[in-house]
């Protein structure tokens, strides 16, 4: 079947056809197809992954560090040395991730290709690889596509997204939304101009593959087939992942009713099917992907004179015509080798992934004693950080209150999380330029229609204690801070009577080392904007990661340090259920009355359904 332009065809049947040659190829690859999926994404997950974070672990000790703390990094011995290895991680995982994507493309095209040939392709990717001009797919293959989500797919760039407190801090106001939004859209754009990049640097000898993508995706009739045929793949992947998390849950409904005592073994085992199948349905949702831009770039090359010729190998029949392979003699092949290997690896994997998910699935099914912190107060009745916040956040039963602590230009101190006004008054001033009369008499308004004065951080504690809501006061610098603001602080607390009824803890590791020397008896806290790897070597005694980089096994090297682990800011309920699984000290948000009907339910539960459906919904995503 051969595509033709837009301009011959209308835009439906454009999409039409890019779907059904798309399917072509999927369908021949068959088998062969389906075990290149699942191979290339175990070694990626059971041999890549682990050596890339040998590297890095190793990358960090040559800087002298055991993990990654944005907010302790700087100029220090080995810090070169260090960054210069980082480098060479980064290039070894766009290596591997644009040879995965070749591997594909390629089996898409010749769906017998022998090991012996694959080899081949790929060795000439790799050698184009060296070439400066591939510089610019690091770019695209390390942050548009995974922030835009519009293409390939891999386990190598799953996670790489806009951290959600910075995304969430821009949506609290109308005009940083409006950024946020004009940002995403132009991320969107220029993924879509060059989503045939990848294909055309696999499939032609020629170079300067994302100017040709930029070129052939211009007009409305040109790119909006692609949108909609690529749409239409990624719906029915969701449909899929739905239809599998469903799936996967009926044996822990039956165990449940029947044998309750063997639940968390068949949960762990239903899991490790799940996962693989994930793998399998998020592998054929991005070979479709492929297929549909294989489809786009093959009409290109047949309509347009001087577009680069595609590499001889790869110049095949048509979809249609390789659906049904054939032997040399002329006869369908009929081989069941391929699809016995498939069966056979998937059946391996599962009882790996299961056997390893045995005891972590016991430890989630506990119920979870996550304590529910309100991120400066409770936004949905108050502004941040104002009274009418903490009452709101006291109203809906927060176990905690988290609020900001900011020095004026006189010394004193305000309830403040922002260095400026602009975000809340409308106004250019910088906190640490005025004083403590000027900024208590100014009123702050949130995008809910609230509206407050910036309460003194004195009279915010007293009416905390008069509540019996405890604090988590974090000690923000705002560029005013004395020398001795740390004791200014703790001497206010004191007189306030309200200094050990509370928790600390701060961004800036020096306030932290001087709050623990000062008294040490307090229970203080290090927040840190993005972690790695393992806990920092802090003397707080508790960590506060943000969302993004909060990942299990930060959590487990904090267990091992002997620090509580709390997470900020969460506010999607994917994120809270996630983390009420795991069991973390303390989930930080905007929402905390959603995490506390959560946790309710989690508590609550009868079985381990609920906790399954929460684990196969995080393994099995179609991005």
């Amino acid at each position: 079947m051969q595509i033709q332009t837009p301009s011959k065809l209308g835009v439906w049947r454009t999409t039409t056809a890019l779907l059904r040659e798309a399917w072509a190829l999927v369908r021949a690859g068959n088998s062969r197809l389906l075990g290149l999926i699942l191979a290339s994404q175990l070694i990626i997950l059971g041999v890549a992954i682990p050596v890339l974070g040998w590297l890095f672990r190793e990358a960090l000790r040559a800087g002298g560090m055991t993990g990654l703390d944005l907010g302790a990094l700087g100029p220090q011995r080995g810090f070169t040395l260090t960054l210069a290895l980082i480098l060479v991680i980064v290039t070894l995982a766009f290596w591997l991730i644009s040879l995965q994507f070749t591997a594909l493309l390629v089996m898409l095209q010749r769906p017998s290709i022998g090991l012996r040939d694959l080899a081949r392709e790929l060795g000439r990717v790799a050698r184009k690889l060296l070439r400066p001009g591939s510089l610019s797919l690091v770019l695209y293959l390390f942050l548009l596509l995974p922030l835009s989500g519009f293409g390939f797919t891999s386990a190598l760039t799953r996670g790489i997204a806009i951290p959600s407190f910075i995304s969430g801090e821009l949506l609290k106001s109308t005009s940083s939304a409006i950024a946020l939004a004009v940002f995403l859209l132009v991320l969107a754009w220029l993924n879509l101009r060059l989503a045939l990049t990848v294909p055309i640097f696999v499939m032609t000898q020629g170079r300067r593959a994302a100017r040709w993508s930029w070129r052939l995706t211009r007009g409305f009739r040109t790119w909006l087939p692609l949108v909609l045929a690529i749409t239409a793949v990624l719906v029915l992947g969701g449909f899929g992942a739905t239809a599998l998390t469903l799936i996967s849950v009926l044996p822990i409904l039956l165990s449940d009713a029947i044998a309750p005592a063997a639940s968390h073994v068949i949960a762990a085992y239903s899991l490790g099917a799940a996962q693989v199948l994930g793998i399998l349905l998020n592998g054929v949702v991005t070979a479709a992907v492929g297929g549909i831009l294989i489809a786009k770039v093959r009409s290109v090359a047949a309509s347009t004179p001087e577009f680069p010729p595609l590499v001889h190998a790869l110049a095949l029949p048509t979809a249609a015509a390789a659906s049904t392979p054939l032997r040399p003699d002329g006869a369908p092949r009929t081989s069941r080798r391929p699809a016995l290997a498939v069966i056979a690896l998937a059946i391996l994997a599962t009882i790996g992934f299961g056997t390893s998910a045995v005891d972590t699935l016991q430890r989630l099914s506990n119920a979870p004693a996550t304590l529910a912190l309100a991120h400066r107060g409770f936004s949905d009745g108050g502004v941040e950080n104002t009274i009418s916040g903490l009452e709101a956040a006291h109203a809906a039963g927060a176990d905690l209150v988290e609020m900001d602590v900011m020095q004026t230009k006189d010394g004193r101190f305000v309830a403040m999380h922002d260095a400026t006004l602009g975000r809340l008054a409308g106004r250019p001033d910088a906190v640490k330029d005025l004083t403590f009369d000027e900024l208590t008499a100014i009123t702050v308004h949130d995008a809910h229609g609230h509206e407050d004065r910036i309460p003194a951080f004195a009279d915010y504690v007293t009416l905390a204690k008069q509540l019996g809501m405890p604090l988590l006061i974090e000690i923000k610098l705002g560029g005013a801070e004395t020398p001795d603001h740390v004791e200014r602080l703790v001497d206010e607390l004191e007189q306030l009577d309200a200094l050990e009824s509370n928790i600390y803890h701060s961004l800036d590791p020096v306030s932290v080392d001087r709050l623990k020397r000062l008294r040490p008896d307090l229970a203080v806290g290090y927040t840190m904007a993005f972690a790695a790897v393992a806990a920092p070597e802090t003397p707080a005694d508790f960590i506060v990661p943000e969302e993004w980089s909060a990942t299990e096994q930060l959590q487990h090297s904090a267990d091992q340090a002997g620090l509580a682990f709390m997470v900020w800011t969460v506010n999607d309920e994917p994120g809270m259920r996630e983390l009420l699984r795991r069991g973390v000290d303390g989930i930080i948000s905007d929402h905390p009355d959603r995490v506390m009907d959560l946790r309710t339910g989690m508590q609550q539960e009868a079985g381990l359904a609920g906790m399954l459906v929460d684990a196969v919904s995080r393994f099995v995503t179609i991005v």
